[in-house]
């Protein structure tokens, strides 16, 4: 059951924190397979990808692989071993931005859920007064 010290709020929290770690954690494990999924995909096109040394040109993207481990292995010769985790930045800002809005969700339902225990500022004589 709920503990009715916590209240509801804190009963969840701890679910939503591991649900957004371990999400967090299952991406980023992934995120390697989504790079070698996405060159495989682009592979034989006419694509251009942004530079991501001076962040103002694009690089014309041409490449032919014949397997996965072909991809993998021009990856690391081409952009080194690091270059499996290019799109980490982005996934440290979804997830921090996700944590953000559950974090201020946490904090809004404690404040409404503390100002509606409290006592009513009308005394019971005077509201019962108010019904006659």
């Amino acid at each position: 059951g709920i503990n009715a010290e916590y209240g509801m709020t804190e009963s969840i929290w701890p679910e939503l924190l591991a649900g957004t770690v371990h999400c967090f954690v299952a991406d980023f494990s992934l995120l390697p397979l989504e790079l070698i999924m996405n060159r495989l995909h682009l592979q034989g096109t006419r694509a251009i990808v942004d530079n991501v040394l001076d962040a103002q040109s694009v690089i014309p993207y041409q490449a032919s692989y014949n397997n996965v481990q072909q991809c993998v292995e021009a990856l690391i010769d081409s952009e080194g071993v690091h270059s499996f985790w290019k799109g980490c930045s982005a996934l440290l800002l979804q997830y921090s931005t996700r944590f953000a809005v559950v974090h201020t969700v946490r904090i809004l339902l404690k404040y409404i859920h503390h100002f509606s225990e409290q006592p009513s500022l009308v005394p019971n004589d005077s509201a019962a007064s108010l019904e006659k």
